[in-house]
């Protein structure tokens, strides 16, 4: 009887083992922290996003937020405008401060102008809509832990409305000719602006993936631009990329 007890004992403990090594597997990134105050959206978050990380945390507020940030120190935050203690572009400049390399993508109801340009300048890498569907989530998740850019296509709208008519010192202010791009440049920014990835540009003009990457890094400098809303915004007022092509 004793003998038998043990085997099963044994058995439940491989069973564990072995889930727990395929979960380990399974994951794709060590940690995130999802701040919402809801909790039906965190548990909604970690059902659509959860097997894809080692570690998933989760903060109701900002004060919690910053504690767990702190402790954590998670490779992704993903965060809503919204929180009962402090707007989300405030604890964003909080969590870029003490986090600099932890990537920060904005899931918000919100889709007005002002909140998108707010957590725009606070510095987050992406910002998605609730409405959106579950595989742009994802896709956005993938993108920022490659260490791209996502900003939907709502939110980017409204980022080249506000730059095409700014007068302010945040706006960018270069001419083409003076740039001295090549033909081959202004074309990838169009695909970049498009958020095409390396693979698929490669592709399309027939170039190695380490070729557009260096094509990436120039234009990057050339525009001063430190993420893709930056080359969005140049190409827009230089003319390169039209709004309907987006």
């Amino acid at each position: 009887m004793k003998l038998t007890h043990t085997l099963k004992q044994y058995k439940s403990e491989r069973l564990n083992q072995m889930h727990n090594l395929m979960s380990e597997k399974a994951a794709t990134y060590n940690s995130i922290l999802v701040i919402d105050q809801h909790k039906m959206v965190t548990n909604g978050m970690r059902l659509i996003a959860g097997s894809l990380f080692k570690q998933f945390h989760v903060a109701h507020d900002g004060a919690a937020a910053l504690s767990k940030a702190l402790q954590y120190v998670p490779e992704l935050i993903i965060i809503d405008f919204f929180l009962p203690d402090i707007q989300g572009d405030a604890l964003v400049r909080q969590l870029k401060y003490k986090l600099p390399s932890t990537k920060i993508l904005a899931y918000s109801f919100s889709y007005t102008p002002d909140t998108i340009i707010k957590m725009l300048k606070c510095g987050v890498n992406g910002y998605v809509i609730k409405k959106d569907e579950d595989e742009e989530f994802i896709n956005a998740i993938h993108l920022l832990m490659q260490d791209r850019d996502y900003f939907c296509k709502e939110a980017r709208l409204h980022i080249i409305n506000r730059f095409t008519t700014s007068t302010d010192d945040y706006a960018i202010k270069h001419i083409i000719a003076n740039s001295q791009f090549s033909g081959k440049e202004l074309e990838l920014i169009r695909l970049l602006c498009k958020q095409m990835n390396s693979k698929e540009i490669s592709t399309h003009l027939h170039l190695s993936e380490r070729t557009v990457e260096q094509y990436r890094s120039n234009i990057m400098r050339k525009v001063k631009a430190k993420n893709l809303a930056g080359v969005i915004k140049f190409a827009i007022q230089n003319g390169v990329l039209m709004l309907e092509d987006l």
